[in-house]
């Protein structure tokens, strides 16, 4: 379970995104599990040297974690020896023949948007009358169980595939499991997610819009720019709710932001680590070439999309979402029915039983947008995000490649984002969190 946010005061701002306010970044996920674990192997004051195997999770996850817990064991003296076992029982004979006097086994992994140690330690020093029995000592003994919230860093070692001792077969069917972590923290919530290389170094940013502002976070959760929009004149008709657009252009690439609460947008540029704008949006910009409309005071937009100069045929109803990806077209309509756009121009494949936070994204590579969407429920407990395979019939029929709970709160706003430069996409949810505040989760394939 993730970590719930403190009870805020009135118009709060995170610390890194409050104007003014010193950088003190919060230390990774990865080191505070290692202090974590390690305080808890000196409280049973075991005698040195001791033995530390590592199981579980991705090869470069239990290495990072091993250098971090190794070195910590180390400053407390603690003489670490690093084993390499096939199993977390096969460790304890080889500490004895390496001659620890304690062994700590830990398994490693991420869940839940957590990344966990669980193990224990206990000595390993056998008394000369046992014999032939390899009994153990009285103490030290104690079970280890940590847990911190996992942050990007983690979540990027977690999904690592370990390499493969035999090449896979051409039609191998490559399973889906995502991992997740929180990427940010925003001060209000989101109205509008993005994603797009903005500064042109081959890796996605993340945008998002609230009420009143435009953020841009890196890949590593770091906030990288952040713009009010107070400066532009107020709408006639503000809806209560956060709802805006946002997407990023193209040649060269900018960020168009548009909000409710303003009567018009602006078209921004990265550029020296802020954000510039460089001209104003009369209408709100849906995606490179497509431009809708409001509906006054209500958290959708018109039925009507124009791609380039010309008005898409067959939209049916005001709609809240619009995801384009691979030249297929995705609008979610109030209702929780939806219409998907197979072939521009085309009639649409009518959906149903589909969520506002829902969008198109090849996660796999394969050139075909898969169909990621949340729970249709007005207040679910939790929501849940679902991916579906885009096949030509209605994808929803058919079993999801992957589902999962989110963390607490409404999943709006769901978008898919390059954050390492491969070909598979990660996942971002935009949450309204139960405390007023919005929080950006971050969904990584992990290795199967």
């Amino acid at each position: 379970m993730l970590a719930a946010l403190p009870a805020p005061a009135a118009n709060p701002l995170p610390p890194q995104l409050a104007p003014g306010a010193p950088s003190t970044p919060a230390a990774p996920a990865l080191e505070r599990l290692a202090q974590a674990v390690a305080a808890d192997v000196r409280s049973v004051r075991p005698e040195p040297p001791v033995a530390l195997h590592l199981s579980g999770g991705a090869p470069e996850l239990r290495r990072a974690f091993e250098t971090l817990l190794a070195s910590h064991l180390a400053s407390a003296r603690l003489g670490p020896v690093v084993l390499e076992a096939p199993s977390p029982e096969a460790a304890e004979s080889l500490a004895r023949e390496q001659g620890a006097r304690a062994l700590v086994r830990i398994t490693l992994g991420v869940e839940g948007g957590e990344l966990r140690a669980h193990g224990d330690v206990f000595g390993t020093w056998v008394n000369f009358w046992s014999g032939r029995m390899a009994t153990r000592a009285p103490s030290p003994g104690a079970a280890i169980a940590q847990s911190v919230e996992a942050d990007a860093a983690a979540l990027a070692l977690a999904a690592v595939e370990p390499p493969r001792t035999t090449p896979p077969l051409p039609e191998e069917p490559r399973p889906l499991r995502l991992l997740g972590a929180v990427l940010a923290r925003l001060p209000s919530p989101p109205a509008a997610l993005a994603a797009g290389d903005l500064d042109g170094d081959g890796r996605d940013e993340v945008a998002a819009l609230t009420e009143r502002s435009v953020f841009v976070f890196a890949a590593d959760g770091r906030l990288v720019a952040e713009r009010s929009l107070e400066a532009l004149p107020p709408g006639p008709a503000p809806t209560r709710e956060p709802f805006g657009a946002l997407a990023i252009l193209s040649g060269p690439p900018r960020l168009a932001a548009f909000s409710t609460r303003f009567a018009q947008g602006e078209v921004l540029a990265l550029e020296g680590g802020a954000l510039h704008a460089v001209s104003r949006l009369d209408a709100p910009q849906l995606s490179p070439d497509a431009r809708g409309g409001f509906v006054p005071g209500q958290t959708a937009f018109v039925p009507e999309v124009r791609l380039g100069g010309t008005v898409l045929p067959g939209v049916p109803a005001r709609f809240t979402t619009f995801s384009a990806a691979n030249s297929r077209l995705l609008l979610i309509h109030p209702d929780g029915s939806a219409s998907l756009f197979a072939r521009l121009p085309g009639a649409p494949l009518p959906l149903s039983g589909l969520g506002a936070g829902s969008a198109l994204g090849d996660l796999d590579g394969d050139g075909t947008p898969e169909l990621l969407t949340t729970s249709p429920e007005l207040q679910p407990s939790p929501d849940t995000l679902r991916v579906f395979r885009t096949n030509g019939s209605d994808p929803t029929t058919h079993e999801p490649l992957w589902q999962g709970a989110l963390p607490s709160g409404r999943a709006l706003h769901v978008v898919t984002a390059n954050l390492d430069g491969d070909k598979r996409r990660e996942v971002v949810v935009g949450l309204t969190r139960p405390d007023g505040t919005g929080e950006l989760f971050l969904l990584r394939q992990g290795a199967p």
